[in-house]
């Protein structure tokens, strides 16, 4: 297969979309403690508490478009919350602000057809807490051209059997999404329990990637040979009762089928896959920069274009551990268990990885970017955003938000004395 010749109509006819994940504060620095106020707004939705807002893009085209789509999206939100006669603003970081106590995060309340959502919810807090289901990301979604599939299969190459090795092939290189686009290297000591207002920095780049993150409370490991194989290893964790539903399971990667996402719609041929390990970028307006959209859809493309994997039970595990670990802070102290059995410094490991992908793909200003973040440490968005927050994660948190909405702090005063 050239590869090189499906860039351009990926890049024009592939299937492109993004979930974000942010909380709606008050203007103090603590969750709020509003409802939803965006109703059953079908692209403005909530995920595990009332105040964390999901942001659901449409079907793009073309990663810029798309995160443009999502920066309008996001601005709007923004000026909609701060207008309120109670403002609100939308926290610009992955990780919580101030918490008071497990209290703050309330559960989301959802009634009606819906109220299953809430007992998944409460048990989920049960389980694991409500902390770390406070924790936000981006999810980024990716289908390939229909003409790219239709060749595939004229070659007697199956849709689902290229998103499954691509979903093997992508936890296996999973470590270097993290390491490039790591963003939340600061935490309130709130979190864990410290005092309010400290502030942890300097152990992780991205801190819900980490091992102190939001994961399951085993490993899990899956099938992917075939749709039953991988659906049959999904359930696996159901039916002997370490998970509540396939819902539960964390995992960097997902397959997803069209229209309701349930797992068994699978066996109707997957849609899309889905990347579940980016974080909101405070530095950017759209919280993801278009440069690192456009570098994962030709990783995306790099890995099609390369050999199944056939990861093994011990292999996945070490994959897995391999993503968390690139989560730390600085690279340089990593090394990661590779795919050849060895120990690899991360940043020599990610350039020769990047190396190898201008050589497939040819140059590309994305993969450029990439090979200088791992070169140069004050690129890397962790280093900027301790250089620019790491004194004063609320107060910088705070003003951040108020330049998203287009707003002064005094005139969040004012309304205050309305």
């Amino acid at each position: 297969m050239n590869i090189r010749q499906w860039i351009k109509p990926t890049f024009t006819q592939g299937g492109f979309g993004l979930e974000e994940e942010n909380q709606r504060v008050t203007p103090e620095g603590f969750l709020a403690q509003t409802d939803h106020p965006f109703g059953d707004d079908p692209v403005l939705d909530r995920d595990f508490c009332e105040s964390q807002l999901e942001i659901i893009t449409g079907v793009h085209h073309n990663p810029r478009e798309l995160v443009k789509a999502l920066g309008d999206k996001r601005r709007e939100v923004a000026r909609f919350l701060a207008g309120q006669n109670t403002p609100e603003l939308l926290w610009p970081f992955s990780n919580p602000p101030c918490l008071r106590s497990e209290k703050d995060i309330r559960i989301a309340q959802f009634v009606g057809e819906k109220a299953e959502k809430t007992v998944y919810r409460n048990y989920l807090a049960g389980k694991y807490g409500r902390k770390k289901q406070s924790l936000c990301g981006i999810h980024f979604n990716f289908s390939y051209p229909q003409a790219f599939l239709d060749c595939l299969r004229e070659e007697g190459v199956s849709a689902d059997q290229i998103y499954l090795n691509l979903a093997e092939k992508l936890l296996a290189y999973s470590w270097l999404i993290v390491a490039l686009t790591a963003a939340s290297p600061l935490m309130d000591a709130s979190f864990e329990g410290g005092k309010p207002g400290e502030i942890l920095a300097g152990i992780y780049s991205s801190y819900r990637c980490s091992d102190r993150g939001y994961w399951n409370e085993f490993e899990p490991v899956l099938d992917f040979d075939a749709i039953p194989n991988y659906l049959d290893s999904m359930n696996y964790y159901v039916e002997t009762g370490k998970l509540y539903s396939a819902a539960e399971l964390y995992y960097p990667v997902r397959l997803k089928p069209k229209g309701t996402n349930a797992l068994d719609k699978l066996r109707e041929g997957v849609n899309h896959i889905e990347l579940r390990m980016l974080d909101v970028n405070p530095l950017r307006d759209e919280g993801i920069d278009p440069s690192d959209l456009e570098f994962l859809t030709l990783l995306l493309l790099y890995l099609t274009a390369r050999p199944k994997m056939d990861l093994s039970v011990m292999r996945q595990r070490r994959a897995m551990r391999n993503m968390k670990q690139a989560a730390s802070y600085p690279l340089e102290k990593v090394s990661l268990f590779w795919t050849d059995g060895q120990m690899h410094p991360l940043p020599e490991l990610a350039l020769e990885i990047l190396a190898d992908m201008e050589n497939v793909l040819g140059a590309h200003e994305a993969i450029s970017r990439q090979i200088d973040k791992i070169k140069d440490p004050d690129r890397r968005y962790a280093s900027q955003i301790l250089d620019r927050y790491g004194e004063d994660y609320i107060g910088g948190g705070l003003a951040r938000a108020r330049e998203l909405a287009g707003i002064s702090e005094g005139y969040l005063r004012q309304k205050g004395r309305k």
